[in-house]
């Protein structure tokens, strides 16, 4: 009986030949390559279960997560109400404050238009007729070269006094019925109890 022969392989099989030594022919047999076919087909339907699972699960996880968007959103909107329920006065304070800063740079860069502050000034006068107008001497030049290029127009028929005690983008409108004043302070104060009575 001859001997068993026993080999050890660091790596799979994927075929196997035999051949009958006794007489000298080869026959062969090729099962592994049908098995490894088999494997390999076992491999992929089971990789496509998977796939389809997944996608099975995915419109639940899909539902669940729209509910997580839903919830966290009603939360973020109670907390903005709240914040501003409780804090209104504070943040109508800090926008009036942002708003003082952004306009006082603009005054010091000159980046107003004296023209329009006193015509608004003027919109609220009770009479139209022997009217002051109190500037800052820095604010009196523009307002005299409007007065010569339009000797017609609204400005023509007012009179410019320089006051230093009057800041620049501001104006004191004086009439015989009464004054208007147009100050950007008060400007301010206005608005920011605007926005507290908003909240």
């Amino acid at each position: 009986m001859p001997e068993t022969l026993t080999i050890h392989l660091t790596c799979p099989v994927l075929a196997v030949r035999v051949t009958d030594a006794l007489d000298g022919s080869t026959p062969v047999r090729e099962a592994s390559q049908g098995a490894a076919r088999q494997d390999s087909e076992s491999a992929s339907q089971a990789q496509q279960i998977r796939a389809a699972r997944q996608l099975e699960s995915r419109p639940q996880e899909l539902a669940q997560l729209c509910a997580l968007v839903g919830t966290v959103t009603d939360k973020l909107s109670r907390l903005h109400e709240e914040t501003v329920a409780n804090h209104g006065s504070d943040i109508a304070r800090l926008a009036v404050e942002i708003a003082r800063k952004i306009l006082a740079q603009r005054v010091a860069d000159g980046d107003y238009d004296v023209q329009t502050i006193i015509e608004e000034a003027l919109k609220r006068s009770p009479t139209h007729q022997n009217i002051v107008v109190r500037v800052n001497p820095l604010d009196l030049p523009p307002c005299q070269k409007l007065q010569q290029n339009d000797p017609e127009g609204p400005f023509a028929a007012l009179e410019f006094v320089a006051d230093r005690s009057i800041a620049r983008a501001d104006c004191l409108v004086e009439t015989p019925k009464g004054i208007v004043k147009s100050f950007v302070e008060q400007h301010l104060e206005r608005i920011g109890e605007a926005l507290v009575r908003v909240e």
